[in-house]
């Protein structure tokens, strides 16, 4: 398959790529052309045909040819007297993010699996890649480009590799274990860049030495910096998609936000885009990829992205019981921990893993996955006298299954076989069941030297239960804790608290909260656009408590 994008700079405010794909069709009478419904980094459907428009497809002579729209992305094109298939077609690059695509007059941008169609059952035939730019821009990528041309290995390597190109593109390297890392800035921003190489080459060192490699002999962290508030991080094999903003906050009060994401997506290089789930071994770009192991795809990640910040020496345990003690509270704050296992959550990432969906209902890939992989991480490290971690246990795993997947089966043994012990039960329990984390969080907390507080929250508003925001004066419950005061008390998500004990609110309902506290309470609200009174019962146990950790 062959790509021309031609990127016009006087047309791009409109924000509209012109693009040209070339099909070898063999002497076939039929080509089905797919565009992919989802990209690798996000277990959810993308639906990205929504942004094509005027598409066409002829033959080697220029003439118009006959096709059929099969589903939302695909479709069937007669091609039986011509073995040569042009598709052309407009994409609207429009969605500033690190996984979409984006042009305007100052820069090009691009996620190919946003916008390539591709020949179904050609993905592991080579690709070229032209792109039409002005002179004045260089080109940020993992691809090699000669005079705007790139040959590529396959359809994969190509939809993994996003693509920036301005004028005004920032860039330095430095090398760690003789692989070369890029670091590229497109946007308004002002790079420390002494610092950040500093901090980059100890987690990078750190990583590579506990995998004993790198997969690629080269990487290339790609930011993107918005003047709005922006976060947001996609891994691919050679490269990641970094978004962050606002400017003037990246090297001040997000600088740790920018370390967490940038060591978190590095550590994809092995694990998911190397070390993957056999489901997604080869991904399916047609299709939901289903798979339970997200705990370990992104729950693993997630933990060691932090951990690895603190083995190296880039953050400290006051920044490290920062994160580790914001899982823990998401996880008890969480309801659905008692209803839905992260195996299951997993699987249901595709159904609605990046909405809060209904109350109560799933858990966290991410969250309890990370906390999942601190508890492996500590009995490993119990088991054999701290001389092996998660980190061999990782290592093991990348050795054994790169290129060809592996299974939950294929995780417990490598686990099992580093510590030389039982995870049965944390597999039994938390992984695949729903039992209460907490006694196994306090185990491993005890072994790593760290103690859990969990205290009455300041904010009276979270002690009753509730967790909402002012509206126009009133409050809005957006969750209500299980079994806590609010819940008996019949509150549920969406109500709209305008009074208290008769006094209207001015956002203050926390500060009346704790002024009627010794006294009976009634609420005013307004549900479903009718007004309602409800008493509140007392505090219980049952509360949004903070999390306190620290070192003994």
């Amino acid at each position: 398959m062959k790509y021309f994008i031609q990127y016009d700079q006087r047309q791009a405010h409109n924000h509209f790529l012109n693009i040209e794909v070339q099909f070898n069709t063999l002497g076939s009478d039929i080509l089905i052309a797919k565009l992919p419904a989802w990209r690798p980094g996000r277990y959810e459907l993308g639906n990205f045909a929504k942004n094509v428009k005027d598409l066409k497809f002829y033959g080697a002579k220029g003439e118009l040819l006959n096709f059929a729209k099969r589903t939302k992305d695909e479709w069937m094109i007669h091609c039986h007297e011509t073995d040569v298939v042009i598709a052309e077609y407009s994409y609207f690059a429009s969605e500033l993010n690190a996984g979409a695509s984006f042009v305007d007059e100052h820069q090009f941008y691009i996620n190919p699996v946003n916008c390539l169609l591709y020949q179904e059952f050609k993905e592991d035939q080579p690709c070229e890649l032209k792109l039409e730019l002005p002179e004045s821009f260089e080109i940020a990528s993992s691809l090699a480009f000669s005079n705007g041309v790139a040959s590529v290995s396959s359809f994969h390597e190509l939809v993994d590799s996003p693509i920036v190109a301005s004028a005004t593109l920032q860039h330095k390297s430095y090398v760690s274990h003789g692989i070369d890392f890029h670091l590229w800035f497109q946007g308004e921003v002002k790079p420390d860049w002494e610092r950040l190489i500093n901090d980059f080459q100890k987690f990078t060192d750190f990583q590579i030495e506990k995998f004993g490699g790198f997969p690629t002999d080269q990487f290339h962290f790609i930011f993107q910096i918005d003047t709005k508030k922006a976060y947001h991080g996609v891994e691919h094999l050679k490269s990641t998609m970094i978004y962050l903003g606002p400017s003037y906050a990246v090297f001040d009060q997000l600088y740790s936000e920018l370390l967490g994401v940038c060591s978190h997506e590095l550590y994809h290089a092995w694990n998911i885009k190397s070390i993957r789930p056999e489901e997604m071994f080869p991904y399916d770009y047609s299709r939901e990829n289903y798979s339970r192991l997200g705990y370990v795809a992104e729950g693993v990640t997630t933990y060691m992205g932090d951990r690895v910040l603190l083995e190296s020496g880039v953050v400290d345990d006051t920044q490290y019981h920062k994160d580790l003690g914001n899982y823990i509270l998401r996880h008890l704050h969480n309801d659905g921990r008692k209803h839905y296992s992260v195996a299951d959550s997993s699987w249901d990432t595709w159904l609605d893993g990046y909405v809060t969906g209904i109350p109560g209902r799933k858990t966290s890939i991410y969250v309890e996955g990370a906390l999942i992989a601190y508890i492996c991480d500590m009995r490993i490290r119990k088991s054999t006298g701290n001389v092996k971690s998660l980190h061999d246990a990782m290592h093991m795993l990348y050795n054994l299954t790169k290129n060809v997947g592996y299974s939950d089966a294929t995780y417990l043994e490598v686990l099992e076989a580093t510590a030389g012990d039982s995870f049965d039960d944390i597999f039994d329990d938390l992984i695949n069941g729903t039992k209460d984390f907490l006694p196994y969080l306090e185990e491993a907390l005890t072994y790593d030297g760290r103690q859990l507080d969990l205290t009455i929250p300041t904010d009276r508003i979270n002690a009753y239960g509730i967790k909402g925001a002012y509206e126009n004066g009133g409050y809005r419950i957006i969750s209500v804790l299980e079994g806590s005061s609010a819940d008996l008390s019949k509150f549920i998500p969406g109500d709209l608290i305008h009074a208290i004990n008769g006094i209207a609110l001015n956002v203050d309902l926390s500060e009346w909260l704790n002024y009627f506290e010794k006294e009976d309470i009634s609420l005013q609200i307004i549900r479903n656009n009718q007004l309602k009174k409800l008493n509140l019962q007392k505090a219980n146990e049952n509360q949004y408590k903070l999390v306190n950790l620290k070192l003994v």
